[in-house]
């Protein structure tokens, strides 16, 4: 069955026109708030991204950031041990998140060498994971005044890549950093929201992407690329930078380009793609009255990645449950019973594909689907069914639906 899934999916229009699936935003400086806000940025189901569908604290704390010429501290996402790094400025640290279960035990607190923060100029302003160019990760690290060099994520912080200078005429201090492991190069954004393209070493990877921070939303912290490899609205790849309480494409023509909120964090330093699929309804909630039906995912939906797949929670021991696949969706959601969510696809589709699964005696149904697929593929759309009594209409319940791709790293 996964097999004629993941067919169907490498035959999908890779050029479709999409959007990102959720950003996770670092606020260093919250106290006694989160530390951490994912929300799902802009899809083909949810255009207009939404509110927060997650907060929490970064674990353990670093403590504040300290005072510098713009605010210190980063976070990026390990796609494969599956945990946020993130840094306040001068010492890196792992955190978990509740949107995947952890597959290995988060970096611990390590402090950034004096030489190192002294060969960037400061304490870090901008982090970014490679996880492809060694056997063990590179972290780029950059501080205010452009200067780069990438450290091995291993005890001491090693340095892995030697000093380099970001490749253009700096705007404004750099306050970001982010990698794209589709096409092997880091992005910077300045305090101003100028973006800069570069390949390790420092060769330019394109032209700087002026700015469209004009809504005076404060000062720009951090930049992320949509790493599902779809095409936005402008056959781009949104590019995003936060600023303040709320962040923006950089990739979008119009002046002012539309605005998405991150949830009220007002000194966000940290932004990052997490390979999460987006969810409809967003907060992913869609209830029986006779049992506490869950969903989520069993790993990251990054291409490559063996431990992707689907899941449900709560269900009576034993009981028959039917999930369905398909390239295209249904955007108005009807509801086809009384209750739970609307149903996503649409009715005769030949690309439909369904299969029948059984909870097991804890009340859960794992449908693995290893996401063996090139980078950018997708998106395709996933959602289930089971029996609920309380309902009137069918006797069932709908989950959310699920947009999915498999991502770079």
């Amino acid at each position: 069955m996964q097999s004629l899934l993941l067919c169907g999916l490498c035959a999908a229009l890779a050029a479709s026109q999409a959007f990102a699936q959720r950003l996770a935003v670092y606020d260093p400086t919250s106290t006694g708030g989160p530390g951490f806000i994912e929300v799902t940025a802009p899809t083909l189901m949810v255009p207009g991204g939404s509110p927060p569908v997650l907060m929490y604290p970064e674990m353990p704390p670093l403590g504040p950031p300290p005072n510098f010429q713009v605010p210190p501290g980063d976070s990026t996402f390990d796609g494969i041990n599956v945990y946020h790094l993130y840094t306040n400025g001068l010492a890196i640290a792992g955190s978990p998140t509740p949107a995947f279960p952890p597959i290995a035990a988060p970096f611990p607190v390590t402090p950034i060498p004096g030489n190192v923060l002294l060969a960037i100029g400061g304490p870090v302003t901008g982090m970014a994971i490679a996880q492809a160019m060694a056997a063990v990760p590179t972290i780029f690290l950059v501080s205010a005044p452009g200067r780069v060099l990438g450290v091995a994520a291993a005890a001491g912080l090693p340095i892995a890549v030697p000093l380099f200078p970001i490749p253009f005429g700096l705007l404004a201090p750099i306050t970001g950093l982010e990698w794209d492991g589709l096409t092997n190069q880091l992005l910077a954004v300045d305090a101003l929201g100028n973006v800069y393209p570069f390949f390790p070493g420092g060769v330019p990877a394109g032209p700087m992407i002026p700015s469209k921070n004009v809504i005076g939303a404060g000062i720009a912290g951090d930049v992320a690329i949509d790493k599902t490899g779809m095409l936005n609205p402008w056959n781009a790849r949104s590019i995003y930078v936060v600023c303040g309480p709320v962040y923006m494409d950089m990739t979008c023509p119009l002046l002012p380009p539309p605005v998405y909120i991150t949830g009220g964090s007002p000194n966000a330093t940290g932004l990052a793609f997490q390979p999460h699929p987006a969810a409809m309804p967003v907060m992913g909630v869609c209830p029986c009255p006779n049992f506490p039906l869950g969903q989520g995912v069993l790993g990251p939906m990054t291409a490559g990645n063996a431990r992707f797949g689907f899941l449900l929670t709560g269900l009576p021991a034993g009981q028959l449950a039917l999930i369905a696949f398909d390239f295209f969706h249904n955007p108005a959601f009807p509801l086809i019973n009384g209750i739970g969510c609307g149903f996503g696809f649409w009715f005769g589709s030949p690309t439909l594909v369904s299969t029948f699964v059984f909870a097991d005696l804890a009340g859960n149904v794992r449908y693995p689907m290893p996401l063996f697929l090139p980078p950018g593929t997708g998106p395709l759309f996933y959602q289930a069914g089971t029996f609920c009594p309380a309902d009137p209409v069918l006797g069932v319940v709908i989950t959310p639906m699920y947009q999915f791709s498999a991502c770079g790293l």
